[in-house]
């Protein structure tokens, strides 16, 4: 059987237990409660210490764990940030290596595509000539008010206003780029072919403003200037006669070129001729006026102020463009007589300014001392009693027409005409010359007859007067070849013609009698006849050497009512 249960201990008993084993042991009879509830006190210090402990473990290995979570997603987006950075470096260097060149030319960045929209740039854009810059060789499109168009790039376009412009390519791995620069730098379109671009696409869209900027362009003097030489003078014999009255080459208009620009000197005359592959040659003033065009083989052009023009051309052809002092050529009449002489068909012009000036460089070349002419010009027309020998430039057919009394003789050549615009005009006494309206535009020189031709004053017979016309052609000519006219100095008359003395510095002459009765001119040779509108005979002279010239006319104007002209050529 069971035995009946202990009896459980009571706090009284444990108390009594304790003290007296306190007692036993020798102690305070409260010794062993007070050990014992500090056991326990200690206890339960240790078990809430190590609770405590748990706790802040857990909490640090969280914080740990978080921290590391945050290091890894910031690495790794750090990483990402990192690698588009170089992407986005990689992609503007590309961009920039692009436009680099036309920095060098001195185009200047409006702006560049972003990273996000690598092919596409929309903006306000300034005016002036803008660059559609790409970094890879894909098509560029253009977008304006105006229309669209689509290239190989670069694109090259002017504006005459800031507009809104919109760009875009395919941009592969690079981007694109707007540039710029000031319209009167490159010319505009009209000068697109003299632009530093050899590659890509040249878009015309300055139309309303591309002469102003050419004549910026022109006035800054950014116009290309090659060296000429004067080979093309001296690859046909034919074209001498041109060297020898004062032509240079100055510039070409090479086939790849639309126009060449050049400075013309003050008094002087431009000729431009153009080879088969031209078809068309004008000239160009400020502002685009037109100066002078031909559909012939070439054009020409005197002018008595320093100007620069543009010589243009339609077609492929070269084009040579000579120049020479306006007195030595003999102004545009003069002008189109060497260029006929030399097998060319050229029409030559003058401003309206300058018709009166222009007539005068036909006298001084055809031997008419300066010091004798005058001018006067439409519509104040001033007469001169004493001239005799006009020369008259229009703008205007029959501009100014002459008014003589019936027993003045005249001769022009040409013959005075609705279509006539330059004439020379011989008169046996004085003149009135008359405006033909109030929209005449004219310009006539005069003089009275220089001292080699005083031998006939006051002939009245439109045969001599004709015959002095033709002396005036000669004496141009052979001014050309650089004779000058002399009179009495040097020479002997004979009954039938005259002995010459070579003078100084000298090596050929030309010799024609002139007399106030028939036969009024008279060329005088050392052997073939010869005539005044037709090649002279040019005779070889020493110095201190003498030639006798005659003719084979038989009946002669006593030697001593005549006199004979010397033409002297000095040695070159």
């Amino acid at each position: 059987m069971q035995g009946p249960p202990k009896p459980k201990n009571t706090p009284d008993d444990l108390a009594e237990v304790e003290r007296a084993l306190s007692v036993l042991k020798g102690r305070h009879p409260e010794h062993e409660r007070a050990r014992r509830e500090d056991e326990e006190a200690r206890s339960r210090r240790r078990a809430s210490m190590d609770a405590a402990a748990n706790v802040e473990s857990k909490r640090r290995s969280s914080r740990v764990l978080v921290m590391g979570v945050v290091t890894v997603t910031v690495l790794a987006a750090a990483g990402v940030v990192s690698m588009l950075v170089v992407r986005e470096i990689a992609r503007g260097g590309r961009v920039e290596k692009a436009i680099a060149p036309y920095r060098a030319m001195g185009f200047e960045v409006v702006e560049t595509s972003s990273r996000s929209k690598p092919g596409m740039l929309d903006l306000q854009a300034p005016q002036g000539c803008l660059l559609a810059v790409s970094s890879n060789d894909k098509p560029i499109k253009v977008e304006r008010v105006a229309g669209t168009t689509e290239g190989a790039g670069p694109v090259l376009f002017c504006m005459c206003e800031s507009e809104r412009v919109a760009v875009s390519t395919d941009p592969g791995d690079g981007g694109l780029a707007l540039l710029s620069i000031d319209a009167a730098s490159l010319g505009g379109s009209r000068a697109f072919a003299f632009s530093p671009l050899t590659s890509g696409t040249k878009l015309v869209t300055d139309q309303a403003c591309a002469e102003t900027s050419l004549d910026a362009w022109i006035d800054a003097k950014k116009f290309p200037v090659k060296p000429a030489d004067d080979k093309w003078l001296t690859a046909k014999p034919a074209r001498a006669p041109l060297a020898r009255s004062g032509f240079k080459v100055v510039a070409t208009v090479p086939p790849a070129a639309p126009f060449a620009v050049v400075d013309l000197a003050k008094e002087s005359c431009l000729l431009a001729v153009a080879d088969e592959g031209a078809t068309k040659l004008a000239l160009r003033g400020h502002g685009g006026t037109a100066l002078a065009s031909s559909g012939l083989e070439g054009v020409a052009y005197c002018t008595a102020g320093e100007v620069t023009v543009s010589v243009e051309r339609e077609g492929q052809g070269e084009v040579t463009i000579l120049s020479a002092p306006a007195t030595r050529v003999g102004g545009t009449e003069g002008l189109e007589e060497l260029a006929h002489e030399v097998g060319l068909k050229a029409l030559a012009s003058a401003p309206p300014a300058d018709l009166a000036w222009n007539a005068k460089q036909l006298l001084v070349a055809s031997a008419v001392p300066e010091a004798l002419v005058t001018t006067t010009s439409a519509p104040d027309v001033v007469d001169s009693a004493e001239a005799r020998v006009f020369s008259l430039s229009f703008k205007t057919p029959g501009a100014i027409a002459p008014e003589a009394g019936e027993d003045v003789f005249s001769y022009c050549e040409p013959t005075l005409g609705p279509n006539v615009l330059e004439s020379l005009c011989l008169f046996s006494g004085p003149s009135k010359w008359r405006i033909s309206g109030p929209e005449a535009v004219g310009g006539i020189a005069r003089s009275k007859l220089p001292f080699w031709l005083l031998a006939m004053q006051g002939v009245n017979d439109p045969v001599a007067l004709k015959e002095e016309t033709q002396l005036f052609a000669l004496a141009r000519h052979l001014k050309y070849e650089g004779f000058e006219p002399t009179t009495l100095e040097a020479l002997t008359e004979l009954p039938n013609g005259v002995e010459i003395l070579g003078r100084a510095g000298e090596d050929a002459v030309v010799a024609v009698s002139v007399a106030p009765e028939a036969p009024y001119v008279i060329p005088l040779t050392d052997g073939a006849a010869w005539a005044t509108d037709g090649p002279p005979r040019i005779v070889p002279l020493a110095p201190l050497a003498k030639v006798t010239l005659t003719t084979g006319k038989k009946s002669l104007p006593s030697k001593n009512v005549r006199r004979t002209v010397v033409f002297r050529r000095q040695k070159k």
